[in-house]
């Protein structure tokens, strides 16, 4: 089992310092890690993207560069409102890019569509629309060999009148990826947004999913914020959870979704060392789990 990190919130620091990807790609690698996520959230290019095929190809060239695997990246999303038109071409350019970079999945939030409201909630409609804003990047997926890893998200508080998020129950994740069809879709399992989502009873909903877990989201959180906490820091029940994945005879990646906060930059490093160690502790776990339920 590969242990990852989401480079995202390693670009910047405390005090306006801004280490850029390459950096963050740095100081992943000098913190440990040899599996790195890609972040692809900006509904934009970057201001430096002129020639997209060269910018990502030197992307591609500096993590082989340095010793980096990249397991995955994550799409743009839109949350609680519209999504714009370029959302379309911007989500299968990243699809292309994953393919470049030699990643498994591209990691998506199921809920983007293109109503002007979600005050009238139709499920069924809401299906329907979010399916086919995803069906071309399935499609493109499996002629690349990227796989579209659903992302497990939470309802927003202070909805209480009408829904605002597809893909906040597990039932919801299994309806939209059994609308593909497709062996190229599954879910990511994100923890820290389960724990949001069902408490102490997200690994009874993990159970309940009939859908594939292909990637993960790994972080921790007390229920109050979706804080992406370093595991052991929040609320959940990690044996349990490592264990119950286990049984799902999950063969993907733990891949490190953590906010580093407001630590001085200095320690950054320091950080992702400790990141990695809790990484390889949980990796050591799951496997114990998993020679114990399938004997391999």
């Amino acid at each position: 089992m590969r242990i990852s990190i989401n480079e995202n919130y390693f670009r910047g620091a405390p005090g306006g310092l801004e280490r850029g990807q390459f950096g963050a790609l740095e100081a992943v690698k000098t913190g440990g890690f040899d599996t790195v996520d890609i972040s692809m959230h900006d509904m934009q290019r970057a201001a430096d993207d002129h020639d997209h095929e060269a910018w990502i190809n030197k992307r591609r060239d500096f993590c082989e560069k340095i010793g980096l695997s990249v397991n995955q990246a994550h799409a743009p999303f839109v949350e609680g409102r519209r999504a714009p038109d370029i959302f379309h071409e911007r989500l299968l350019e990243c699809v292309r890019d994953c393919a470049v970079l030699g990643a498994d999945c591209l990691v998506v939030h199921g809920d983007t569509w293109f109503k002007e409201s979600y005050d009238q909630w139709d499920y069924n409609e809401v299906l329907d629309t979010v399916y086919e804003v995803y069906a071309p990047a399935v499609e493109l997926g499996e002629k690349l060999g990227v796989k579209i890893a659903m992302e497990m998200l939470f309802e927003w508080l202070g909805h209480d009148g009408h829904r605002v998020r597809l893909c906040s129950k597990v039932e919801e994740l299994d309806d939209l990826i059994a609308k593909f069809a497709s062996k190229n879709v599954g879910v990511c399992w994100d923890f820290g947004h389960a724990s949001m989502a069902y408490g102490q009873d997200q690994f009874k909903a993990m159970a309940r999913l009939k859908s594939p877990i292909i990637a993960t989201h790994v972080h921790d959180n007390t229920r109050r914020y979706d804080s992406h906490n370093l595991p052991y820091q929040g609320y959940i029940n990690w044996a349990e959870g490592l264990k119950t994945l286990a049984e799902k005879d999950y063969r993907g990646d733990l891949t490190f979704e953590i906010n580093y906060g407001c630590l001085p930059d200095p320690l950054a490093v320091e950080f992702i060392k400790y990141a990695h160690s809790i990484g390889e502790h949980l990796a050591g776990q799951f496997e114990v789990f998993r020679k114990e339920i399938h004997n391999d």
